[in-house]
C-alpha cells in the first residue's frame, strides 16, 4: 500500500488543488463581472424632490406613478412582491412610512405610517 496508496493520495491532493484554484478563478470573475456591470437601482437619497417619481421597473409597462409627498422626502427602500406589488419605504418629512403601490394597475393600495 506504500507505493500505491501514495501515489492515489497524490493524485487526489493535486486535483483538490486545482478544483480550488479554478473555484478561486471564477469567484474572481464573477465579482469583476458584477463590478462592471452595475444593476440600475433607486438614485442617491439627497436627489429625490418632494414629490417622488418612480419610473416603471423595465420589465413591465406599468407607466409612472407620482407620490405626493412632503418636502424632504426621500426613498429608503423599495421591494417587489409577487411581480405586481412594489413596497416602497419612505423616510423625512414626517413619520417614517411604507407605501404599497399596485404596479398593473398603477395605483397605491395601502400606506403603513411607523411611528417612532
Amino acid at each position: 500500500m506504500n507505493g500505491q496508496g501514495s501515489k492515489a493520495l497524490l493524485a487526489a491532493v493535486i486535483f483538490m488543488g486545482v478544483l480550488l484554484a479554478a473555484g478561486s478563478l471564477v469567484l474572481v470573475g464573477v465579482l469583476v463581472h458584477r463590478i462592471s456591470h452595475p444593476r440600475p437601482g433607486v438614485a442617491p437619497a439627497g436627489a429625490n424632490p418632494a414629490a417622488a417619481v418612480l419610473a416603471a421597473p423595465p420589465s413591465g409597462d406599468y407607466g409612472s406613478l407620482v407620490l405626493d409627498e412632503p418636502a424632504g422626502t426621500r426613498i429608503a427602500g423599495m421591494t417587489r412582491q409577487a411581480d405586481t406589488l412594489l413596497a416602497i419605504s419612505l423616510s423625512g418629512g414626517g413619520a417614517d412610512r411604507i407605501v404599497l403601490w399596485d404596479l398593473p394597475h398603477g395605483r397605491i393600495v395601502g400606506r403603513v405610517r411607523l411611528t417612532p
